[in-house]
């Protein structure tokens, strides 16, 4: 893939990794898929916003808030909306709540991973916006062209600082390689001139943007609460909750030593259960090891004698 490149004829201007992603898209009929990792507050999408406004001033193809997406059924709908035009920029924030790497060879990892293998010809760039790439698949991961990590936010020049990388996955020694942008221009004195950018201080985006943005991000969260309350209250009743009734009849039976230990020892010292159950006190314990390992808790026996 080589160094990332931007070549000024003059003074250097900001925003190269801008310049160079729309290049790719608007010229050299490419994608970019870039991953934004952070922090809860870091900036990750507030960056990714900037980043999409400025490439579509450079574009001219608009970023509608519709562009900004929280589930792969949303950005499904998008591609498949004919909305999108060549070099049109699109935010994928949140994306391990639905593509998570966890969920190994599930259904939606295998869309999504057919989805970004087949995406260069439709000139577009994504971004994922996600606290740890990791939480993405590992195929998925292969296929970025550049990470974007959050470092710091300057509230005085309301600014965030990412650390710009293009990444290279070579399928020959299974390695990943991050590499810097390199920006070639003329100084004042007209000499050539290159240098390696490491940081990027990318502005706060559009205060319109910004409210649109917060208020599509409140819906996705209250829903997404609103889901898993669902799902915890499912899980409840289908009968896998430790406290449940069937639950507890799924355990293996106590015997009926192991049962009268653990009563006695719900609702006695252990000096007291000595002399009850006329045992010693190594027994005991083994008789309340091997009810534990079980599933059970003295609690439950408690007032039970």
């Amino acid at each position: 893939m080589g160094v990332p490149m931007v070549i000024y004829k003059g003074s250097p201007k900001p925003h190269s990794w801008c310049r160079w992603m729309s290049a790719r898209t608007m010229r050299k009929n490419n994608s970019n898929l870039v991953v934004v990792p952070g922090m809860t507050g870091s900036g990750k999408t507030w960056s990714a916003i900037s980043i999409c406004e400025t490439m579509s001033k450079m574009s001219g193809v608009p970023f509608p808030i519709d562009n900004i997406v929280f589930s792969l059924t949303e950005l499904m709908m998008l591609i498949n909306s004919g909305k999108l035009k060549r070099g049109s920029c699109i935010i994928f924030d949140e994306p391990q709540a639905s593509i998570s790497s966890k969920d190994f060879q599930s259904k939606a990892n295998k869309v999504f991973n057919l989805l970004v293998t087949t995406f260069r010809h439709r000139n577009y760039s994504l971004f994922f916006c996600t606290p740890f790439e990791n939480l993405l698949d590992k195929s998925t991961r292969r296929l970025f062209h550049c990470k974007f990590e959050t470092m710091s936010i300057n509230p005085n020049e309301k600014t965030c600082r990412l650390k710009p990388r293009q990444i290279e996955y070579s399928d020959y020694n299974s390695k990943i390689y991050r590499k810097m942008m390199l920006v070639r221009f003329k100084d004042k004195n007209g000499l050539n001139r290159s240098e390696k950018l490491s940081y990027w201080d990318v502005p706060k985006p559009s205060d319109d943007m910004v409210e649109l943005y917060e208020a599509k991000k409140l819906e996705f969260t209250t829903n997404l609460n609103k889901n898993i309350m669902k799902s915890l209250e499912e899980f409840d009743n289908s009968g896998k909750s430790m406290t449940s009734d069937s639950e507890r009849d799924r355990r293996k039976p106590l015997t009926d030593r192991q049962e009268e230990v653990m009563k006695v020892l719900a609702n006695h010292t252990f000096t007291e259960a000595v002399d009850i159950l006329d045992s010693s006190l190594g027994t005991l314990h083994e008789h309340k090891k091997q009810g534990m390992k079980k599933g059970y808790t003295l609690e439950e026996f408690k007032n039970e004698q």
